[in-house]
């Protein structure tokens, strides 16, 4: 921020046709080593006939294109992605070799027409998946502007951690009940498990304490884990114990591969949602279904398990009884109605699966799940086999069931799937908690009878939806029934881009800030420097003709004020003339001003210690700089809150401490007639209280505080220079960390960085946030908007760093490189934003890039202990 060269702050994005390229080519390779076997292994066989297999390689390329599409697209869902995932192997892979075999897991024989039908059901449910899904998120995506008053107010926020702390600990007694009376029959095996549930039957409630500690073992610790990392502040050892104890209920002694691998799977999405690598978790899954799945059932217990764990090839184990899906499905259309008389209708198979789960209830629908009664119908030789929910839905309704089941499941898909868009406020949407439980649920949904497990994904709602309940509860009802007004955007102003003689002094004659972005040199490939100014040029603010361009600008692309650093040492304005003149002739332009407080020296160049000018504080000094703030606070244009004047201060823990500069200020404003005053401290660094310096908020000021391993660039950029030693950091990682910080108890304004790049101060020095682009700030400023809009309406306030700052590389006016695309990011309407620049390629690891690791690393440990002495600080003042 600093107006002089002195100014230092301590995922790499790519552009949108490349930025999952690396996944992009991971699943086209899946997908080729897989699929091209199968197709010519069909192709040359002799049976079935051309049409049949025709169908066929057309299904398996379908949902082949399907999972492409969803595991590289930019709005990635995991869930959406096992969809995918799973058809693609159970529907595609392995009816395309079983057809190439002739044989079936269940030697079923099935004729031509039965195949064809079998194959039109697929693609018939998964095409109506595709279509409700895409037309939910589409909706969702419209939508979420509109819904703006409907998120939960503080006190919603703190009844919300209630609710889940209150679960999880449910959920803790539950597993205790669950092992006590379960015993040592938990840990020999599926047999041993089953007779020790039918011993306990007659304990009352001993059968819900077996669906708690399982369906909780999959649910629980990813909620948990997703609802900590976006805000809620669930205790780590809470969340430890909760996983330790899910791990214990659904172990894979108990015999179920599917119990176990639910767990996994949703925990390990939880862990990885936010982060690409995420991508390639879906591929992974995929991988072991295809290679050691059929094996990992040995500890079953009951004779049927493997002897061990063993790799096969997809030729092997797809037609193995593990991918029985498509031969059930081929059988369910077989006897579609025409079930035996003697067993259950339809329409008890069509409500067995919700009364199984009702305690009381279950037995009057023993043995009805749809895989067991379509196996006893058509003489398979083991009867307890599952059904894919393809043919369930086939078996209850025809082909009318189909389309409304795979309607719903399209709909729930898109009801997870993030919004088209820019997010919806990140900290309590449905998609984040419930996405990885999904998607681990979907693994066993997709193959076995809702029988089994329609109570699992019921349980998943009902928590999601209890949650969500209780975090709206503390909404006030007007802001639930009508969107607030818009909150107001404001951008930090830079007045360096003109000479001063103390710059002559200290940089040498007619020195400004475009001396320094001239001199900037690139330090990796790709890096767009020097910085080539657009439209406005190379300006000096003593014209103030260009004042009324910026505003002009500024207030037709979203921005509603600037923000001026105000200068001022111990009674000596610098940088003073551009303030002057745009109150004795400046555009029609709200702005306010922050004191930048800190003393200017030499950082840039790397001669910390010495001072060019120094900040010093007197007995008078909060006296003496509010009469040089009186003119600004008189000035009709000049920004208010509720009537209160808008006063910032850059470093308010520089303000001597007990010296009461915020009541002398409030006292001498209402003397000279232009109080109330609002009072706001810059986040200068993590953890500013402002009730502690007895200001109203906090404002964050991005990217202070995020040169940490949280937001380092973990992909090295190609061709960085030998001789770099600063900081590569990654622009996504910093805009993630700041969306989900969690509101705080008192006012923090939320702050946006459209980018920072201080390599014009700071040289090989310099701190670079790779990969910011106009469309990742449009969905970062965007986000901040929502929230400010949410929690304070009209009195909210969005910060900018910045309209011009141009030598940090953080600023909003046009340039070479990307137009006005930064500017038409800022403005509240709708416009397509280029997202095509702004990428480093990536390079091989180097010294430099594990220098910055180091210094990220380093800033991590910082940070810490920056914030234990903040909290024992709040402790003793507030003693």
């Amino acid at each position: 921020m600093t107006a002089t060269p002195a100014t230092s702050l301590p995922s790499s994005g790519l552009p949108q046709g490349r930025r999952y390229s690396w996944s992009m080519w991971a699943y086209v390779v899946f997908i080729a080593a897989t699929l091209i076997p199968a197709v010519v292994r069909l192709a040359g066989s002799p049976a079935p006939g051309w049409g049949v297999k025709a169908l066929a390689l057309v299904t398996a390329a379908v949902l082949a294109a399907g999972l492409l599409r969803a595991a590289t697209t930019a709005r990635f869902s995991l869930a959406w992605t096992m969809f995918w995932t799973w058809g693609y192997i159970f529907l595609g892979l392995a009816p395309a070799h079983q057809l190439a075999f002739g044989a079936f897991p269940w030697h079923g024989e099935f004729s031509d027409q039965t195949l064809a039908v079998a194959l039109w059901i697929v693609l018939l449910g998964t095409a109506v998946t595709a279509i409700a899904q895409h037309l939910t998120a589409r909706s969702k995506s419209a939508s979420q502007r509109a819904d703006v008053g409907r998120e939960p107010t503080p006190t919603g926020i703190r009844r919300m951690r209630a609710a889940l702390l209150g679960i999880l600990s449910g959920y803790l007694v539950v597993v205790a009940l669950f092992v006590a009376i379960t015993g040592s029959g938990l840990f020999q095996g599926k047999r041993a498990l089953q007779e020790r549930l039918l011993e306990n039957a007659d304990i009352p409630g001993a059968g819900t304490l077996f669906f708690i500690a399982t369906a909780g073992g999959i649910v629980l610790p990813a909620i948990a884990i997703v609802a900590r990392r976006n805000g809620v502040l669930v205790p780590i050892w809470l969340i430890v114990l909760v996983t330790a104890g899910a791990a214990l209920a659904t172990n894979p002694l108990t015999g179920s591969r599917f119990l176990t691998g639910g767990f996994l799977v949703a925990t390990v999405g939880a862990l990885l949602i936010s982060l690409p690598i995420a991508r390639l978790l879906p591929l992974g899954i995929g991988l072991a279904l295809i290679s050691i799945f059929p094996s990992l059932d040995l500890l079953r217990g009951d004779g049927t398990g493997s002897a061990g764990i063993a790799i096969s090839l997809p030729s092997q184990s797809l037609v193995g009884f593990d991918f029985d899906a498509f031969e059930m499905l081929l059988r369910a259309v077989t006897v579609v109605g025409d079930l035996p008389a003697e067993g259950p209708s339809p329409l008890m198979l069509l409500i067995a699966p919700i009364i199984r789960w009702v305690p009381f209830l279950s037995r009057l629908v023993t043995d009805m799940s749809t895989g067991r009664v379509v196996a006893e119908a058509t003489g398979a030789s083991y009867h307890n086999l599952s059904m894919p929910l393809w043919g369930e839905a086939f078996i209850v309704g025809g082909v009318l069931g189909v389309i409304i089941t795979f309607a719903i499941l399209g709909v729930v898909l898109g009801l997870i799937r993030p919004p088209r868009e820019s997010p919806m406020l990140r900290r309590y949407p449905t998609h984040l908690l419930i996405d990885a439980p999904i998607a681990a649920l979907l693994l066993i949904i997709l193959r076995g009878s809702l029988y089994e497990v329609l109570g699992y994904a019921l349980f998943t709602f009902v928590v999601v939806i209890a949650l969500r309940w209780a975090s709206l509860s503390g909404a006030e009802p007007a802001r639930a029934i009508a969107p607030a007004p818009r909150p107001r955007t404001i951008a930090f102003y830079l007045p360096q881009f003109h000479a001063i003689p103390e710059n002559d002094l200290w940089w040498g004659k007619g020195f400004t800030e475009w001396t320094n972005v001239r001199r900037a040199a690139p330090q990796f490939d790709g890096h767009a420097h020097p910085r080539t100014v657009g439209e406005l040029g190379e300006y000096d603010l003593t014209d103030v003709q260009v004042m009324h361009e910026q505003a002009a600008l500024a207030k037709a692309n979203g921005i509603d004020a600037f923000c001026y650093y105000f200068y001022w040492f111990d009674g000596k304005r610098l940088l003073e003339r551009p303030l002057d003149q745009f109150l004795a002739a400046g555009p029609d332009m709200p702005f306010c001003i922050s004191w930048a407080n800190e003393s200017w020296s030499r950082r840039w160049d790397g001669k910390e210690h010495e001072a060019l000018i120094t900040q010093e504080y007197g007995e008078q000094t909060a006296e003496r700089i509010f009469e040089a703030f009186l003119p600004l606070l008189r000035d009709s244009r000049y920004l208010r809150v509720d009537g209160a004047a808008v006063l910032m201060v850059h470093r308010t823990d520089h303000l001597p401490v007990g010296t009461g500069y915020a009541d002398t200020w409030r006292r001498l404003a209402d003397a000279a007639g232009v109080g109330p005053l609002h009072l706001v401290a810059a986040e200068t660094h993590p953890g500013i209280d402002p009730t502690l310096s007895g200001f109203d908020a906090a404002a964050e000021f991005p990217p202070v505080g995020a040169n940490t391993l949280g937001a380092a660039r973990l992909l090295p950029p190609k061709g960085v220079a030998a001789d770099f030693r600063g900081r590569l950091m990654s622009y996504p990682r910093l805009a993630r960390r700041f969306e989900r910080r969690a509101i705080p108890s008192f006012t923090r304004y939320r702050g946006v960085v459209p980018g920072w790049d201080n390599t014009a101060r700071r040289g090989r020095n310099a701190t670079v946030y790779v990969g910011a682009t106009p469309a990742r700030y449009r969905d970062w400023l965007t986000h901040a908007r929502v929230s400010e809009q949410r929690l304070r309406g009209e009195n909210g306030l969005v910060f900018v760093n910045a309209w011009n700052e141009w030598a940090e590389g953080a600023y909003l006016e046009p340039d070479a490189h990307h137009g006005r695309g930064y500017l038409e990011a800022t403005s509240w309407e709708t416009r397509q934003v280029s997202d095509d620049q702004g990428a480093a390629p990536v390079g091989r690891p180097t010294y430099g890039w594990l220098h910055s690791v180091a210094l990220a690393a380093a800033g991590s440990v910082l940070q810490a202990g920056r914030r234990l002495a903040s909290v024992r600080a709040r402790g003793t003042l507030r003693r």
